[in-house]
């Protein structure tokens, strides 16, 4: 594979590409309601993070720095802060993220 991603609960999230680049980013603080739709909301943070960087596709993927995956897996792991402090696989709008 070109990327791995994984997430690791309160330990937060770490991506390994093909090129070497390995990045750990720590979880963001949130008082936990509800751990249901935590990573798929992380998976599409971090895919909008890539989106916001113009890297969502394979040549993007295989161009990443250590610093846009920095930024996309905080973007993930802001977005599944957020789901978990609420009850339920409830998401945030956009506008929560900035």
């Amino acid at each position: 594979p070109s990327l791995v991603v994984a997430t690791r609960g309160s330990a937060g999230a770490i991506a390994m590409s093909s090129s070497g680049i390995a990045v750990e980013t720590p979880a963001v603080d949130a008082e936990v309601v509800d751990t249901v739709g935590a990573g798929d909301t992380f998976n599409a943070g971090f895919l909008a993070g890539l989106s916001r960087l113009n890297k969502l596709s394979r040549v993007g993927i295989a161009r990443l720095s250590g610093a846009d995956l920095e930024s996309a897996l905080g973007l993930g792991s802001a977005a599944a802060a957020v789901t978990v402090s609420r009850a339920g696989a409830n998401p945030p709008w956009e506008r929560e993220l900035t």
